[in-house]
């Protein structure tokens, strides 16, 4: 993508200050500072671009106005197939791409070529003085009407094109790929990128929007087909309509008739989109009243299911406390699951004051004892 800007004098310096790099206030939030380094200036003669500027003005004549376009700047930036080509690659395309521009514009006239590195896209920054040869005066002057004309702008982005494919072998796509935009400068380009992505998400919610409503209009699809077979036989029922010779409309009996059962047939088509548009609702009334009776009764699950694991946990837990103890304190190794389950609920009425069931646990608790005295003969509990 290449674009081209002329500038007055008066815009020099703050060219070269962005081109160069030489603040490290930029207002462009995009540049990383950290890749600075991998910027290329392809003019090493040991100047600036502003000396190399007023250098070149002092050779040739320029009229003192302010408004005299004395600078041109061409933006020149990596094609889309390159942005993930090496290093050396890319470097060799702006090199053969400033040549081209030395070759078109002269050399001589080049007061910048740097290629940045250091921000969203790596692109070429190009600034040379519009110099031509005025023949009358014989000597050389600054005339960017005169350089850049309608055909050199017409001409630039082919012939830029075949000069790269001509000298690069790995260049195929190509500079522009028919994307030629109006842009002013390297943050025009990215704004129009931003608002570019921006229309894009705007248009994925729109066609989601839309298949959302052909699905409900869906619902009432056949009594919109009925509506418009109706709008169609009024359109044929105007048509067939004629006038005498006094400009009046001639209606016959059966056209009276065909245009009541019109009619008949619109409000019927209108009452039926009524009530399919009330069934709708009601069905999406009751099916939200479903969806939440089937939550209410997921949370109470849920709850139930939890509490169930809770108590199943705490029975493991004190089933390994009951064989623990039985087996420390008297050494029983095996033991019924219900004789465990007694001492469990002797647990419980020690510790939590149960009252229910107190015969049975007593029961229990003299059958421990009896086996325990049976297996040990140890004194009693």
């Amino acid at each position: 993508m290449a674009h081209l800007k002329k500038n007055t004098r008066g815009a020099v310096p703050g060219l070269a200050v962005h081109f160069e790099r030489k603040t490290d206030h930029h207002t462009n939030k995009e540049i990383d500072v950290t890749k600075t380094y991998l910027n290329q200036d392809l003019i090493s003669d040991g100047s600036d671009m502003l000396s190399r500027f007023n250098d070149r003005l002092n050779d040739v004549y320029c009229m003192k106005r302010d408004d005299v376009k004395a600078l041109a700047t061409w933006i020149v930036t990596l094609p889309e197939d390159l942005s993930k080509a090496p290093y050396e690659q890319q470097s060799a395309f702006f090199e053969a791409t400033k040549q081209f521009l030395d070759d078109r514009y002269g050399q001589e006239n080049a007061v910048a070529a740097v290629v940045h590195y250091d921000e969203t896209t790596p692109h070429l920054h190009y600034a040379f003085v519009p110099v031509v040869f005025d023949a009358k005066k014989e000597r050389y002057k600054v005339s960017a009407k005169e350089v850049l004309t309608r055909h050199d702008l017409q001409t630039f982005h082919d012939d830029l094109n075949q000069n790269l494919k001509a000298v690069l072998p790995f260049y195929e796509q190509g500079i522009l790929n028919h994307k030629t935009l109006p842009f002013e400068n390297v943050t025009e380009i990215k704004k129009y990128n931003n608002q570019f992505k921006a229309l894009k998400e705007e248009l994925a919610n729109v066609e989601e929007n839309i298949s959302a409503k052909k699905a409900l209009l869906k619902v009432t699809n056949q009594a919109l087909t009925e509506v418009d077979l109706a709008e169609k036989q009024i359109d044929d029922f105007k048509q067939a309509l004629s006038k005498n010779l006094f400009g009046k409309t001639v209606l016959k009996p059966d056209d009276l008739d065909r245009f009541k059962s019109l009619l008949a047939n619109m409000k019927k088509a209108t009452l039926q989109s009524q009530r399919d548009a009330a069934d709708s609702n009601q069905a999406l009334l009751k099916t939200k009243s479903q969806l939440a009776e089937v939550q209410a009764d997921y949370r109470q699950l849920k709850d139930r299911h939890q509490a169930l694991q809770q108590r199943v946990r705490e029975k493991q837990q004190m089933d390994y406390a009951m064989r623990d103890m039985l087996k420390n304190d008297y050494g029983v190794e095996k033991i019924p699951h219900s004789d465990v389950e007694a001492r469990y609920v002797l647990y419980r009425l020690d510790h939590e004051q149960l009252t229910k069931g107190i015969e049975q646990v007593k029961a229990l608790i003299n059958r421990i004892i009896e086996l325990t005295r049976d297996l040990f003969k140890g004194p009693s509990l």
